[in-house]
């Protein structure tokens, strides 16, 4: 069995004798805050997240730590803190106001959460985002929906995520904010990034480094489907185009069928 196969098999969770967060409990502690996420990217945030921390085993790699900019009233940073607590790495909470009764939330969650309270414009001038350059695991966007915000949080979160770290982008492709895929597409066609979109669905877009890419698209298309299966959630993976321009999954409500498009490899 090769090494990427041994790694795959552990992002899938097999051969583990239990899973270190359990999703009824992350399901019904978001379920009781107040907010918009859906059930379906709790599940893909566990089986990606769960994906993601294997990687921390692997030689030249560590452990890094969660950000989420836009809290709230904490709904998907609680779903972070559950991991953060049995990880045993740090979630930092980025907004220029977070209110006390999210603070407690979260708090009483995982003993490893911070707050700054900052603009997120001004990420990119912190001491946080010095401390923390190409070393975060996992970033959740959600904070101004604004096109010039979006752009500035983006960069912010690609000089700070690590070699296989992963962005979630919140309302992607949705009607209420057009803005949001195109300050994305804007970003990363630039020419200067080195993130690219593998996973598209429940209005959020999962971006990576180049460099991970292939490791996440073979867990979307290996094993995404077999995860949210374990735990009650039946989607349908979609691949419709292949593209060097664009090559990403799309994951959407069932569909009769396990897999939508004529693009999926076999």
């Amino acid at each position: 069995m090769s090494k990427i196969e041994n790694w795959l098999r552990g992002a899938m969770g097999q051969g583990r004798k239990e899973m270190e967060v359990n999703f009824s409990d992350v399901l019904d502690a978001q379920r009781g805050i107040d907010g918009s996420l859906l059930e379906e990217s709790v599940a893909i945030w566990c089986a990606l997240l769960r994906a993601q921390q294997n990687t921390w085993t692997w030689e030249g790699l560590s452990s890094g730590d969660y950000l989420e900019i836009g809290v709230l009233n904490g709904k998907s940073a609680s779903v972070l803190a559950h991991f953060s607590r049995a990880y045993g790495n740090c979630l930092t909470i980025v907004d220029p106001i977070i209110q006390y009764r999210t603070r407690q939330t979260l708090d009483a969650i995982s003993p490893r959460v911070s707050y700054l309270e900052i603009v997120s414009e001004n990420l990119r001038f912190s001491e946080y985002h010095r401390k923390n350059l190409r070393s975060l695991s996992f970033a959740h966007i959600d904070g101004m929906h604004r096109f010039s915000a979006v752009m500035s949080d983006i960069a912010a979160c690609e000089d700070m995520l690590g070699p296989f770290g992963v962005i979630s982008i919140d309302d992607f492709h949705t009607d209420l904010f057009p803005q949001i895929p195109a300050a994305v597409y804007r970003y990363l066609y630039s020419g200067v990034s080195d993130l690219c979109i593998f996973l598209i669905g429940f209005n959020k877009a999962y971006l990576c480094r180049n460099i991970a890419k292939k490791y996440y698209m073979r867990f979307v298309r290996e094993g995404l489907l077999q995860a949210l299966e374990a735990m009650g959630k039946k989607l349908t993976l979609v691949k419709t185009d292949r593209n060097d321009n664009f090559n990403a999954f799309a994951i959407a409500a069932f569909q009769g069928e396990r897999l939508y498009g004529n693009e999926h490899e076999t």
